[in-house]
């Protein structure tokens, strides 16, 4: 596993990027699309490798959930959201579409 919730986001998408996770995707319109790229994808061209939800440090309410993301180019990267009480409910829709690598289930 690369992302650890003992860790910060930042600290997990920095450890993402040096195990080979570069990218930085946005969800927009039911797609997620590379930020170097500009490149969109459906989550029919995307697989979810792992996540990992993290707390606030101030507030345990405060959640966000990180995703690590290959994409069926050869793309990896990281996708990032609110978790909890203000998650984008699209954007963790279509995640949990995603075909998942190892099995994983987003609760």
């Amino acid at each position: 596993m690369i992302l650890s919730n003992s860790r910060t986001l930042l600290e997990d998408i920095q450890a993402a990027k040096e195990a080979g996770y570069p990218e930085e995707f946005i969800f927009r319109e039911d797609r997620i699309m590379a930020r170097t790229s500009n490149k969109s994808y459906t989550g029919d061209e995307c697989v979810l490798v792992e996540f990992c939800i993290h707390e606030g440090l101030s507030d345990p309410s405060d959640q966000s959930i990180l995703f690590l993301i290959e994409c069926n180019d050869g793309t990896k990267g990281c996708l990032s959201s609110s978790y909890g009480v203000y998650a984008n409910v699209s954007l963790i829709e279509f995640v949990r579409g995603l075909t998942k690598k190892e099995g994983d289930e987003i609760t």
